[in-house]
């Protein structure tokens, strides 16, 4: 889109063309002052543009530099992105941006810059019939922006690792705007000044975070302005407040549950301050059919100039990615009102990282598969016995198949005491231990009464960081506490990533009432038949869980089962 802008100096009167596109808007006024302009509310990276820019509870990667700082802190790796397109055939824009951990926690650096080459500027010259216009020069535009951020878990600063599901962050910005060329006409048109963005990530679940951004939030009596040279005059920059939804509706972890494929969806919602802007949304989905492949689209909203006064332009967006071995090569397609000659192509290259807790499984994975993708027949384990599990006991064979796989062990004497009841400190061992997990010497999650040496201490701290179960207020754990069935249930809805409801409407047993705290989750385990060995009668939710009780619910789950299945079969895949 061009327009001719006149700017009035001394006794003559220029013409500038002038080129726009969504917020990329040169403002001139009679005085010749300039609009300070956000250059991340343009384009922050093509995964997002793709997304409609719907990334406020998404942010995961180096674009959180520019959309929502506490997002740095959920990617542990050096990330790296760049992004280049042609704005309207005519605005060259640029994005760079990198971030890393650091002992302090994660530390990013971008810089995005918009320029426009050859503007010509003409004159009036004459009056009346005769007034004509002639070019006597060509000016350059050049607007950028340097951003410094940090962000990191809520975790960091406060004690026993809670608050490990929010997240904070903030953005120092640097504005530099302003014209080049031009001869005496366009001289001092230039300005700068800075602003400071504040962002908060909350992981609600493990398929649903919350996003909130206020950019550029410092008033200008804090040094949020931009100020230009040719008058003096500075100017605040309009504080624009975002909240956005992440949602995970298809993965191994997400609201349901899928190893092949995910499925994402992204909702923003946006608002100035600015008197008489309307506030816009941004919505966005990313489907991955494959690991290495994603597919995006997006609606990207921007307040629009019209005859009425303010309206919205829903812009259509779209973009694909391609991830291997922690690089990443997203494209998007962005349009920009209603003309199609409007419409913008964004390229991206980046790094992410390689997802450590993804590769170890696969690594794992890989040793157990043969190279033929046919079942390996093996032959069958003896399994484990012990005294006191007797022939017809009712959990006999859940106990051998997890003792003989090692997630449960017995006593020193032979036993295995089955109706002992388990306490919190090898509810976690078991649990660790039957998702497979290896525990290494580190322990990050630390508890004052459970002592770094102790053999159960990387498994707790590993059970409490994956959110299988929680310490106390005090800082204390208190390993050797008896389980009740209500607080088992609980921990094992958390670890078998099962879908709670928010509330129930009856009784999941009939000494359970619906307004009882375990309920969401005892209505959960009980809707998968993790507690079916009750046989439909009482809950119980004070009784204690006995360690039968914990091998016949344990083996139920999809992770145990799939175990069990292959040392039954005598088959390993």
């Amino acid at each position: 889109m061009v327009v001719d802008i006149k700017i009035v100096m001394g006794h003559n009167t220029f013409k500038m063309r002038a080129f726009c596109c969504g917020l990329l808007a040169v403002i001139l006024t009679s005085s010749a002052a300039f609009a300070a302009l956000d250059l991340s509310e343009i384009g922050v990276g093509a995964r997002p543009l793709g997304m409609g820019k719907a990334y406020v509870g998404l942010a995961d990667d180096a674009s959180a530099i520019f959309t929502n700082p506490a997002g740095l802190s959920l990617n542990k790796n050096l990330n790296i992105i760049s992004m280049s397109g042609v704005m309207l055939g005519d605005v060259n824009y640029i994005l760079l941006g990198a971030s890393d951990s650091s002992p302090f926690g994660k530390l990013g650096v971008g810089y995005i810059n918009a320029s426009v080459p050859g503007i010509p500027l003409t004159t009036l010259e004459g009056s009346g019939p005769s007034l004509e216009a002639r070019q006597f020069g060509q000016t350059d535009y050049n607007s950028s922006m340097i951003v410094f951020s940090y962000g990191s878990k809520l975790s960091r600063f406060l004690r026993n690792g809670r608050g490990d599901n929010i997240a904070l962050g903030a953005s120092l910005k640097i504005f530099s705007q302003g014209f080049s060329g031009g001869g005496t006409s366009m001289q001092d048109a230039a300005g700068s000044g800075m602003d400071a963005d504040l962002g908060m990530m909350w992981e609600t679940n493990r398929w649903m975070n919350w996003g909130l951004v206020f950019q550029n939030f410092l008033p200008e009596s804090f040094g949020g302005k931009f100020a230009w040279q040719r008058n003096q005059v500075s100017e605040g920059i309009p504080l624009i407040t975002k909240i956005g939804g992440y949602f995970n509706l298809l993965g191994p972890t997400a609201w349901r549950q899928n190893d092949r494929m995910k499925l994402d969806l992204a909702v923003d919602y946006e608002k100035t301050s600015s008197t008489g802007r309307p506030g816009v949304f941004h919505l966005g989905t990313e489907f991955w059919p494959l690991e290495v492949f994603a597919l995006r689209l997006g609606i990207d909203q921007k307040p629009k100039a019209t005859e009425s006064g303010v309206g919205v332009d829903s812009n259509l967006t779209a973009g694909v990615g391609l991830c291997f071995a922690g690089f990443a090569f997203d494209y998007a397609y962005h349009q920009f009102g209603e003309l199609s000659e409007n419409a913008t192509h964004f390229f991206s290259v980046g790094y992410r990282g390689v997802d450590r807790a993804k590769e170890k499984e696969k690594a794992r994975a890989e040793k157990k598969t043969p190279t033929i993708p046919l079942p390996e027949v093996v032959a069958k384990p003896e399994l484990k016995a012990f005294p006191d599990v007797p022939e017809g006991y009712w959990a006999k064979k859940p106990i051998e198949y997890l003792s003989t796989l090692g997630m449960m062990e017995g006593y020193a004497d032979g036993e295995f005491k089955p109706t002992k009841e388990i306490t919190r400190g090898e509810l976690a061992v078991l649990l660790v231990k039957a998702k497979g997990f290896t525990v290494g010497k580190e322990i990050k999650v630390k508890f004052k009464d459970v002592p770094l040496q102790s053999n159960e201490a990387p498994y707790i701290s590993m059970a409490v960081e994956r959110k299988y179960i929680k310490g106390f207020p005090d800082g204390t754990f208190k390993p050797d506490k008896r389980v009740t069935r209500a607080e088992a249930a609980t921990a094992l809805s958390r670890f078998s990533g099962l879908y709670q409801k928010p509330k129930v409407n009856s009784p999941p047993y009939p000494d359970l009432p619906a307004k009882h705290w375990a309920a969401p989750a005892v209505a959960a385990t009980k809707e998968t038949g993790l507690f079916e060995y009750l046989g439909g009668k009482g809950f119980g939710p004070k009784l204690y869980l006995t360690r039968a009780e914990a091998a016949e619910i344990i083996s139920k789950t999809p992770f145990a089962k799939k175990q069990i299945e292959g040392l039954i079969s005598g088959e390993k895949e």
